[in-house]
């Protein structure tokens, strides 16, 4: 597992000791960031259910100004914070340790707000969909033309509508799917 472009490019990132814990591939992260383009440049990153930190930290090396990482694991939060200061992108990164549907509503109350969400909860659970719900149901916690993904497995699926958020496209890798949600549908049409 590595940073696959950007000014981190190369690096090397640990994995986290807990084998419950499956790094997001470079084959979905090029996927994914290849899709995003040069959204990232410049957005505030939200990477929840952070795991190793992998996708958040290739934003930060592709652009973004800031990311915060919200992981429940202390194996997990310790990885991270080693990546990113491996990656040296520590300066522009914010690491929360809990429960991800506890810490939306602590982001917001602080007033944090995001370009783009990435979510990559356990599979086969509803945590996706409860997560979705509450995002869904606070749009104010995003701002601009904002993003939430969802990775999952593709036998797994979401509602098209979440609340204010609408599924507007999907792209599957292999066995996992990247679903894509805005509040005003497919974004690309407002470029």
């Amino acid at each position: 597992m590595r940073v696959i472009a950007g000014i981190s490019k190369g690096f090397n990132l640990k994995s986290p000791p807990n084998k419950k814990v499956r790094p997001t591939s470079d084959r979905v992260k090029t996927v994914l960031f290849d899709m995003l383009s040069n959204l990232v440049v410049g957005s505030h990153f939200l990477d929840l259910c952070a795991g190793s930190g992998a996708v958040g930290i290739e934003a930060l090396s592709r652009g973004a100004r800031r990311a915060v990482f919200v992981e429940i694991d202390e194996r997990c939060i310790q990885t991270i914070k080693t990546n990113l200061l491996l990656t040296k992108l520590f300066g522009k990164a914010r690491v929360v340790k809990g429960d991800a549907r506890r810490k939306l509503p602590q982001l917001l109350a602080e007033g944090e707000r995001f370009d783009i969400v990435f979510l990559d909860p356990p599979y086969d659970s509803d945590l996706a969909l409860q997560l979705m719900t509450w995002l869904g149901n606070h749009l104010d916690l995003l701002q601009g033309s904002s993003l939430v993904i969802v990775q999952q497995l593709a036998k797994e699926s979401l509602p098209e509508i979440v609340g204010g958020l609408i599924s507007f496209e999907q792209r599957r890798v292999s066995e996992h799917v990247l679903r894509f949600y805005s509040p005003i549908g497919d974004w690309r049409e407002r470029k």
